[in-house]
């Protein structure tokens, strides 16, 4: 079996193994994105030009002409219209227990920067740690995402692949998937969710105060 040498898009939401997707695949040889962070690629800006391209109706990012495969957002919350650019591409949908991946959201992003792609994707529910409705919407959103990928490739098989990445353990069956020889590497397990540092919280503020970060969005009907 030759090893897929086409697009792969990762289109697993946030905290679900993205970044060991990410590393696994840069092990396996393909030159791989993890997002849109500040520097990941010449003029990367948090997103926000990436947005503006996405909602002017032009999905044809950049990022294609320059990587192989592609985790985390914007090409999660794009995949349908990624699917009808890349239609032979190989899609690879990371989950995670339910309650574990809400929790781990809600630890991970509570006191840190609201970036531009999540409140795109969420508007004044940007933080899923905020309170109960963020919380919430955060799960409906996995649950409607995760359903819409499994309903559209169950007829597609041969290009979809989905796993946990927190349980996998092993290279097998994402080799497979790809039709790549195992590697003599351990297989990696990164980010994974630690306690805030005490200081964080009270670096935000101060960064908010001096304006170097914007505020979080406000839900105008949070009181009705």
């Amino acid at each position: 079996m030759t090893q897929h040498d086409g697009k792969i898009f990762g289109i697993g939401f946030y905290k679900t193994g993205t970044t060991t997707l990410y590393d696994a695949l840069r092990v396996l040889g393909y030159n791989t994105i993890n997002g849109d962070k500040l520097g990941s690629y010449p003029g990367a800006d948090d997103g926000a030009t990436l947005i503006r391209q996405i909602d002017a109706g032009d999905c044809r990012l950049p990022t294609f002409d320059m990587f192989d495969a592609f985790t985390d957002n914007p090409y999660f919350h794009i995949w349908r219209r990624i699917y009808d650019m890349f239609p032979d591409a190989k899609y690879i949908l990371t989950v995670r227990d339910e309650a574990r991946w809400i929790d781990s959201c809600a630890k991970f992003f509570r006191h840190r920067r609201v970036r531009p792609m999540r409140v795109w994707m969420f508007g004044p529910h940007a933080n899923p740690g905020r309170d109960a409705a963020s919380r919430q919407a955060w799960l409906e959103a996995y649950r409607a995402h995760n359903a819409a990928v499994r309903e559209f490739f169950a007829s597609r098989p041969h290009q979809f692949f989905e796993f946990d990445p927190t349980r996998e353990g092993g290279w097998e069956r994402l080799c497979a998937f790809l039709g790549a020889p195992l590697p003599d590497r351990p297989w990696p397990h990164a980010n994974p969710t630690k306690p805030d540092s005490p200081w964080r919280p009270a670096w935000r503020r101060l960064k908010q105060v001096l304006g170097l970060e914007a505020r979080e969005p406000v839900d105008d009907d949070a009181g009705d």
